[in-house]
């Protein structure tokens, strides 16, 4: 399992068709200009807020400054473009201070009154996925992204894990995320870890959506396959690899190496015609979990089923609802091409699963940290 535009889509509303994000790498001289002439800064200004920033980037706190100083003298251009960079800086693009975001960003607010033609939504997943995968390094402490999207998705999904509470308020012409409040106080690594090896099918929400589709419709696009981006931050989208997520009968998927190596200019015009590149040939499930004969045997080979190591106190294999698979598949040796493939890979396997959800639920008072800045 992994988020796809589809949860992006549903859960946040974010457009999922659209330009892909193009990012110009800027120094500080082009990031003082930039802010000049977007922001309606002096230079002088300008150069103190990157310094005081310490690198080609600006403080949140500073925007909502600019933002109040513009309204006050009606300036609604340079207000609404501060006011859009400090959005995304606390939401989309959160980085890991939660107080600053990069000059770069200010540049897709260049013409405020086409910035809407941007698939904001693939631009959001990218970057999640791009800080999922350094989350998986063992040297990484902290981690950025838009935290609620990550939290939502496990409330939707697996609704045993985490701590929770539904807003009884909420309507479903509401994106899906606003239907969960966070209690203050989270679950420990050693819990997460321990529910997490507990799963069982039958503690899957695999497809929660069903009910938010009158107001958010399922998307074509959603089963695009193939590579998408933020300017050069390029990653997978794999919806052949997590079907049951789209209510559709899981089959075992083409090995990495099939897929074509990333390029920005054939991404573009791969996604430009999308259409040409979803999954197709997918049979409806007979129930949320079904999969074809032989899935969960690939799965278990190429996997990991545990987090707990093996000479620690843990459940047996959880998944008991499919007695016909042994609990433990002979291992094949992998040589070291292999199984760097599938280290770089972490959206596709169970272990992308174990790092999502220990850290949204770790994180939660950087969550709230972050999300504190939103007018």
């Amino acid at each position: 399992m992994t988020l796809t535009l589809n949860d992006v889509s549903s859960l946040l509303h974010l457009p999922i068709l659209g330009q892909l994000c193009h990012l110009e790498e800027v120094d500080f001289e082009d990031s003082r200009c930039a802010i000049v002439e977007l922001l309606g800064v002096d230079g002088g200004k300008a150069s103190a807020e990157l310094t005081a920033a310490h690198g080609v980037k600006v403080r949140l706190s500073w925007l909502r400054d600019i933002y109040a100083e513009h309204c006050e003298q009606q300036q609604w251009e340079y207000a609404a473009r501060a006011y859009l960079l400090h959005l995304v800086g606390c939401s989309i693009f959160a980085h890991k201070t939660a107080t600053s975001i990069r000059v770069s960003y200010l540049l897709l607010f260049r013409d405020v009154y086409t910035c809407g033609r941007y698939a904001w939504g693939v631009a959001a997943l990218v970057y999640m996925y791009d800080q999922l995968g350094d989350a998986s390094l063992a040297s990484t402490r902290q981690m950025a992204g838009y935290l609620t999207l990550l939290q939502s998705w496990i409330y939707e999904h697996f609704p045993t894990l985490g701590k929770r509470r539904m807003v009884s308020s909420y309507m479903e012409d509401r994106p899906r995320a606003a239907k969960w409040e966070s209690p203050r106080q989270g679950s420990t690594l050693l819990e997460v870890r321990v529910h997490l090896d507990a799963l069982t099918y039958d503690l899957v929400i695999w497809y929660p959506y069903e009910s938010h589709r009158e107001s958010r419709p399922f998307y074509g696009v959603c089963m695009f396959s193939g590579w998408i981006r933020i300017g050069e931050t390029l990653c997978r989208h794999l919806p052949e690899r997590v079907l049951r997520q789209f209510g559709f009968q899981q089959s075992i998927p083409r090995d990495p190496p099939v897929v074509a190596d990333a390029d920005i200019l054939v991404t573009d015009d791969v996604w430009l015609h999308y259409h040409d590149h979803v999954v197709r040939g997918v049979s409806v499930s007979r129930f949320p979990y079904d999969c074809v004969d032989g899935y969960l045997a690939w799965f278990r080979i190429i996997s990991h089923p545990y987090i707990i190591p093996a000479d620690d106190d843990r459940p047996s294999l959880a998944p008991r609802l499919r007695r016909d698979i042994p609990d433990e598949v002979p291992q094949r040796r992998r040589s070291a091409s292999q199984s760097g493939l599938l280290v770089c890979l972490p959206t596709l396997f169970i272990l992308y699963n174990f790092v999502v959800i220990v850290y949204i639920i770790m994180c939660h008072r950087y969550n709230a940290r972050c999300c504190q800045d939103i007018w």
